[in-house]
């Protein structure tokens, strides 16, 4: 059993941005020395409300460089968004300065506001994710290659450097959408999820549909198949863990309604999406979102629920969000991974 960090970084008023990032090396060498496994970071583009990380990748080696063991992970690579010679490139080179220590998680995304800003349509994101991933593995396991498809062109290149690891680096597919768990089930393909985005219930079902396509397309279960990413904080009591992080979650969505407000009125394929999120900016659900989201409470709660989800959902890596909405105090966050590291970790 692994468990990794996530962090998403958002700019946070009276801290530069240079000051937000040296925030979160300093707690990604927190957990190296509490023996977590893996720092995630998220990419996330044109909205500071939301996230400040904008290029993962360029962190890899500088948190390597801070740090002693610990993995790190994109949360994801949006892949439709770049071209994927670029990505095959910049992963590898993240893979040869960490010294062989990148987890590449890669996603199609669904934020409008990254695809309209890139030019890119919405509606091509998953075409274009298949075509991208399918050249990254053939340039990190071809000496030379070529390639056709609708959207890239390859004629017969090299690519370099070569990654550390050997045939290339971890690969894990990010899914929170029924036609994704069935998709990457079919390809058989590791999985990273996040329950702000698909909900304990939803995961019950979308994990089913992926079980489902996975064995009728002859996969193997394999040990590091799952991951899933939760809001965590552990606090003195669970009621104490609750109020404590009541703020940042009405913040997170705060947040993500700055981002979907931006849109022009023309791009009007996010309306629903943004209708719900103000829905619950109005009126938060959170009693709803602590039993289906998040996990926050005592020690002894936190490791129950998580063992399980662990044995529900057969996860290999449970990745926990430690100050989601970035409303927790710094003392708080860092005394919360501690009690995560003595009485979860250790203890699952």
């Amino acid at each position: 059993m692994k468990f990794g960090l996530f962090f998403q970084t958002p700019d946070a008023s009276g801290h530069t941005h240079g000051e937000r990032y040296a925030e979160m090396f300093d707690l990604i060498g927190l957990g190296d020395a509490l023996g977590f496994d893996v720092a995630w970071l998220a990419e996330l583009h044109f909205g500071g409300a939301f996230s400040l990380l904008s290029n993962p990748l360029m962190a890899v080696p500088v948190i390597a460089a801070r740090t002693r063991r610990i993995r790190i992970g994109t949360a994801v690579t949006l892949l439709p968004l770049h071209h994927p010679l670029s990505v095959a490139e910049q992963a590898a080179t993240a893979d040869v300065l960490s010294g062989g220590r990148l987890e590449l998680g890669v996603g199609r995304g669904s934020i409008p506001t990254q695809f309209h800003g890139f030019g890119v349509p919405l509606a091509e994101n998953r075409a274009r994710f298949d075509e991208a991933l399918e050249i990254i593995r053939l340039a990190w396991t071809r000496e030379r290659f070529s390639y056709r498809g609708s959207f890239y062109h390859v004629d017969n290149l090299e690519v370099v450097p070569r990654p550390v690891q050997r045939p290339h680096p971890p690969i894990r597919v990010a899914v929170h959408t029924a036609e994704s768990f069935a998709h990457i089930g079919d390809q058989g393909l590791p999985i990273y999820s996040g329950t702000t985005t698909t909900p304990l219930p939803q995961l019950r079902d979308y994990m089913a549909l992926y079980r489902e396509h996975l064995e009728a397309a002859g996969h193997q279960w394999q040990r590091d198949q799952m991951a899933l990413m939760l809001p965590v904080h552990v606090g003195a009591t669970g009621v104490a863990a609750r109020d404590a992080m009541r703020p940042g979650v009405h913040q997170y969505y705060r947040n993500l309604q700055t981002i979907f407000s931006q849109l022009p009125d023309s791009y009007r394929d996010h309306l629903p999406r943004l209708r719900a999120i103000e829905d619950n900016v109005a009126n938060l659900p959170y009693d709803r979102f602590c039993r289906e989201q998040g996990v926050f409470g005592d020690a002894a709660e936190v490791r129950d629920r998580l063992g399980a989800a662990r044995d529900e959902f057969r996860l290999s890596q449970i990745i926990a969000w430690f100050d989601q909405g970035s409303r927790l105090p710094r003392a708080e966050v860092e005394h919360s991974m501690r009690l995560f590291a003595d009485e979860v970790i250790s203890k699952l």
